[in-house]
């Protein structure tokens, strides 16, 4: 007679945090902009804390083609808050490139950087809410 409830319970719990789960993330377009066509494969990288983005090591990662100009992902996550970067890989090496003084050898884009001066190496300053308000993240590629 145990293993029967146990089972139940068992079940009956882990149905709730598979629903929990289901309603703490929402779906959202990352459109990834200034792609360089036939210019490398494109890198869509999340990071979810600021030691993560610190040591580039993304939690989340996504390759996608380079044969348009703009080039759009669907992906669903968390309620939380995200840095999103992206960069096009010229070499071919599936990493960004650093020349003199750190400064990125190939086209980079950011979350909350808009194409002026330099983007800070500071998560708190990069990173953006994603919520069920957010539909849509724009990243633009440039170059430095």
């Amino acid at each position: 007679m145990k293993k029967p409830v146990i089972f139940f319970l068992l079940s009956f719990a882990f149905c709730g945090l598979c629903f929990s789960q289901a309603g703490n993330t929402v779906n959202v377009t990352v459109e990834v902009n200034n792609i360089v066509v036939n210019g490398g494969k494109v890198y869509l990288v999340i990071f979810l804390t600021d030691e993560s983005f610190k040591k580039e090591e993304p939690e989340i990662a996504f390759e996608l083609q380079d044969d348009k100009v703009s080039i759009s992902k669907e992906i669903s996550l968390a309620r939380r808050e995200y840095v999103v970067f992206a960069f096009q890989d010229a070499n071919n090496n599936r990493k960004l490139d650093y020349g003199f003084l750190g400064i990125p050898k190939e086209i980079v884009g950011i979350s909350n950087y808009f194409g002026k001066g330099f983007p800070t190496k500071s998560y708190d300053k990069q990173k953006i809410l994603i919520d069920e308000k957010t539909g849509k993240i724009t990243i633009g590629l440039y170059k430095f």
